[in-house]
């Protein structure tokens, strides 16, 4: 099924770009743009999806979003037994967005509990995305404006990471980006119906990422009403047109407003269903970890916030190996004359398509301000500065033949050098996906009781990613069973038990040590033999049988 899915994937693509090559631009011209951008589309299938189910390593929030998922997609509640929740209450109770796990809920119902099919979601919108930049671009611009786009977009180092394991979060900038891809197709629509179903449908996509990141909160409540008063004030749209897409949108934000106001304000912050779904309590709040500390002097705060933010850039690495490789940047530095010259173009010339990058730009100012800076923090800033990029490359280049030439040539070898990078450099990015293969071959599940000794916190939660049990099961068997207000485990899941000195073996019974804990066990492992070994979340562990 892995080699079928991609091969499926490649398949669609390639014609899906026949489809747009051919229906494209009419503006005559060199056919090389467009070919050399659908062979760039090509090689970019084929990196998202190359060694997808191992690598990279499960983070945790990937590991736990995957166990909801599939929790949902079996048992119809997540892993705490809430059913159609506007939000996850998490592994302790802190939160993760519900989008990326309604999404890939099919997958895994399809395809099987299996790595692969949760990150495919991901993989296929970043690569629906690249398609529909390809098809506008192809549409309303240049033939050389779309390969230059291509280029910019498919060789980020941000793209080309961020697509590839599924955070939930990772999904939201997709949300955004196609859903006003699709927007701007409405947009300049003539005939009437099809312009309010694109502009309806683009609205529709971009208001579900309110379901995929917190930050898209900020976002949102800036971006869309900068956008549609500028357009309305150009008269691109007429407030006619916007009554029905406006009341979908304010109908499907609904009830992750309500859990907004609901989590953040302690009275009110509790579990509640209404309808047919869910809002559920927050127990553990998100503004410590992602925001500025609001006391004190606030410009000081906002002040060396965007210095933090300007270092990171600087620097080409947010200090998260899991998001940056090397100090490549998200965009590559040599990039920044363009970006400059990319700002200048659009303030001057402010076409229809324009204005959306500006308002996502200008959507991206409180969250500079009040948000701490990394990759996933800032994460709607990404797509639009590589439209800005894409912008001032052309515009440098496209009096020159030999600037466009040595460009292409500074982008093959910085992507290439990424690349080799991202597959080659030693640097963490979660728990070993070879421990899924070795777990799963000691059949664990079978044995009565399954002793462990680890100092790693998430050895439970990484058993649990590897070995799912059923949600019913999970609550049933945790540290605090059922438990609304505890819903940490650390020391129990389904036949796991960590490891007391004065345990008694038995015959049905298997123990996993983690290695340089032997002697805390000498006594009780002379009754055992060694079984096997294996490696998780960098620590190594034995397993032993009783003789």
């Amino acid at each position: 099924m892995y080699f079928l899915a991609r091969l499926t994937i490649l398949i669609l693509v390639t014609i899906i770009i026949f489809f747009i090559v051919h229906n494209g631009s009419k503006e005559k011209g060199e056919a090389k743009y467009l070919y050399g951008a659908a062979t760039l589309i090509i090689l970019y299938s084929i990196f998202m999806m190359y060694k997808i189910n191992n690598f990279p390593n499960v983070f945790l929030d990937e590991g736990n979003g995957m166990y909801d998922s599939w929790s949902l997609a079996h048992y119809g509640v997540d892993s705490n037994l809430i059913k159609n929740p506007v939000y996850l209450e998490g592994f302790q109770g802190q939160g993760q967005s519900i989008l990326y796990s309604l999404l890939a809920k099919p997958f895994l119902k399809l395809l099987g509990y299996e790595l692969y099919a949760f990150r495919l979601p991901l993989v296929i919108a970043s690569i629906i995305n690249l398609l529909l930049i390809f098809y506008v671009s192809s549409k309303y611009f240049s033939r050389k404006k779309t390969f230059w786009t291509v280029v910019v977009f498919s060789s980020s180092p941000w793209v080309l990471a961020v697509s590839r394991f599924g955070m939930d979060c990772n999904i939201a900038p997709f949300m955004v980006s196609i859903g006003s891809l699709i927007f701007f197709l409405g947009v300049m629509m003539k005939k009437k119906i099809l312009k309010t179903v694109l502009v309806t449908i683009g609205m529709l996509i971009i208001g579900l990422t309110a379901y995929a990141y917190n930050v898209g909160w900020i976002f949102l409540a800036v971006y869309l009403p900068v956008l549609l008063i500028y357009l309305l004030h150009r008269k691109a749209l007429k407030i006619n047109e916007l009554i029905i897409p406006l009341f979908l949108l304010v109908i499907e934000i609904t009830p992750i407003l309500i859990f907004a106001v609901r989590s953040n304000c302690a009275p009110l912050n509790n579990t509640i269903k209404i309808l047919f779904w869910t809002s559920p309590e927050l127990q553990i709040g998100r503004v410590n970890a992602s925001f500025i500390n609001f006391h004190g002097n606030m410009f000081v705060q906002i002040y060396n916030n965007i210095c933090s933010g300007l270092l990171m850039y600087i620097n080409g690495t947010d200090g998260l190996s899991w998001n940056s490789v090397g100090n490549f940047g998200p965009y590559y530095m040599f990039t920044l004359p363009f970006f400059i010259v990319g700002i200048l173009t659009i303030l001057k010339r402010r076409t229809i398509w324009d204005s959306i990058i500006l308002a996502q730009l200008t959507g991206m100012l409180i969250i500079i301000c009040v948000v701490l800076p990394n990759y996933n923090h800032w994460i709607f800033i990404h797509f639009p500065v590589l439209e800005v990029i894409s912008i001032g490359l052309i515009e440098v280049s496209k009096n020159t033949k030999q600037m466009g030439k040595a460009l292409l040539v500074t982008y093959v070898v910085f992507t290439v050098a990424f690349v080799e990078q991202y597959f080659n450099n030693s640097r963490y990015t979660g728990w070993e996906t070879s421990a899924i293969s070795e777990v799963k071959k000691l059949d664990l599940l079978s044995y009565k009781r399954v002793f462990f000794a680890s100092d790693d916190p998430n050895f439970v939660y990484e058993m649990r990613f590897i070995l799912p049990v059923s949600p019913y099961e999970f609550q049933k068997t945790k540290d605090n069973p059922y438990s609304k207000k505890d819903l940490a485990t650390k020391n129990k899941y389904a036949n796991f038990v960590a490891l007391p000195p004065d345990s008694k073996i038995n015959i049905d019974t298997i123990i996993i040590i983690q290695q340089g804990k032997e002697k805390q066990f000498s006594t009780m492992l002379n009754k055992m033999k060694l079984h096997n070994t294996f490696t998780i979340n960098s620590l190594n562990y034995n397993v032993y049988k009783k003789r």
